[in-house]
């Protein structure tokens, strides 16, 4: 086994981080209950709101220790209610999960389910939201188990003809993807840090409207430690977290969302896109096809198929040896195809390493997709 090894993460999350994130995470030791953490999550906030051209007067945000699934499993259980009638729209492996959690809480959960990489039945969701009296309609931007964007826009202008609340998962969309809470009439959204803010993993982020958050407290509290309520409270009130956080983690956290506003956003989307499109440009002329390749597909992760001669494990041992690692598919896609990203501290140098060590793999040819 590699002792403390060093890969190229080029897999939909944990990513590789940057050198200042890295030395960022070990600058300092603070207590939490200190003046020096609630500047930090001063900033954080700050920072977040303004990277996402938000009104700070009409949204805010918490910031959670713990995966993208417990900023979602925080919405899920806080702001959405038993006597709730809830649409969660299913297309794919991150969206059924969003359901199975939902259910756990709100039994009046129904699951809108559609194949695996099919377009999204926007009529079927009218329909559904014409005639089912729904208060909530939950679904994940990027569903990172297929690689394709969900349509947020559409299904928020329909949630705001029908009067119903949209929680949008973005955990592997955000900063790399295009999403605007408010043109899309998002009422909650998660993310979390391991993945497009380009920090590591253990950290996650629920932003929302400021009139939602406040009516938290008038709800039952039904998980303690992911009570949107205490968080929210513990935040405003005190500039702290409810429970001991991930110290180090929101000063990495800091600096990679000090990075994005250095950088700017636009450009963020612009080279998050450029490595996407140069790594799918390299994948044609090796002859590999995408999943799907003409849907509307997300710049984080690239779903391509398998070689018909070529198990995945095969394909991620060999890989492996030359120091990447990439998923395999999830569900009905297992085994059918392999996930890489371009998220994090990768570059087009690497992208081509990778789009090298594919070919030596798979013995096929490859050139150079300057």
């Amino acid at each position: 086994m590699e002792d403390h090894a060093r890969f190229r993460l080029m897999c939909p999350g944990p990513i590789n981080v940057s050198r200042r994130v890295s030395e960022a995470m070990i600058s300092s030791e603070i207590g939490h209950r200190e003046s020096e953490f609630s500047a930090l999550l001063k900033n954080i906030k700050k920072n977040c709101l303004s990277l996402m051209k938000l009104d700070p007067e009409e949204y805010s945000m918490v910031v959670i220790t713990g995966s993208g699934s417990a900023a979602n499993e925080a919405v899920l259980c806080s702001a959405l209610q038993p006597q709730d009638h809830i649409l969660s729209l299913v297309t794919g492996e991150f969206g059924r999960r969003l359901s199975e959690i939902s259910a756990i809480y709100n039994p009046n959960t129904e699951a809108l389910v559609q194949d695996w990489a099919t377009p999204l039945d926007l009529a079927n969701v009218e329909q559904k939201l014409k005639n089912g009296h729904f208060d909530w309609v939950t679904m994940v931007h990027h569903e990172t188990s297929t690689g394709e964007l969900q349509p947020v826009k559409a299904v928020g202008a329909l949630c705001r003809k029908y009067g119903v609340k949209l929680f949008v998962d973005a955990v592997s969309s955000f900063m790399v993807d295009p999403l605007d809470l408010a043109d899309c009439n998002v009422t909650f959204m998660s993310t979390s840090s391991g993945k497009g803010i380009g920090m590591g993993p253990g950290l996650s982020l629920v932003v929302g409207r400021i009139s939602e958050f406040e009516k938290l407290s008038t709800y039952p509290v039904r998980n303690y430690y992911l009570s949107l309520a205490r968080h929210y409270s513990f935040f405003i009130n005190k500039l702290q977290t409810p429970n001991t956080p991930g110290i180090t983690l929101f000063i990495a956290l800091n600096e990679a969302l000090n990075i994005i506003a250095e950088e700017g956003v636009e450009n963020r989307l612009r080279f998050q896109a450029q490595k996407a499109r140069y790594f799918r440009d390299g994948l044609k002329s090796l002859g590999f096809a995408l999943l799907q390749p003409d849907h509307v597909l997300s710049n984080a992760v690239s779903s391509v198929i398998l070689p018909a001669s070529m198990s995945f494990a095969t394909l991620r041992d060999r890989l492996r040896e030359r120091g990447f690692i990439v998923y395999g598919g999830k569900g009905p896609l297992a085994d059918k195809i392999f996930q890489v990203s371009t998220m994090g501290a990768v570059n087009c140098d690497d992208i081509q390493d990778l789009l090298d060590a594919l070919a030596d793999a798979t013995q096929m040819n490859i050139h150079s997709v300057a």
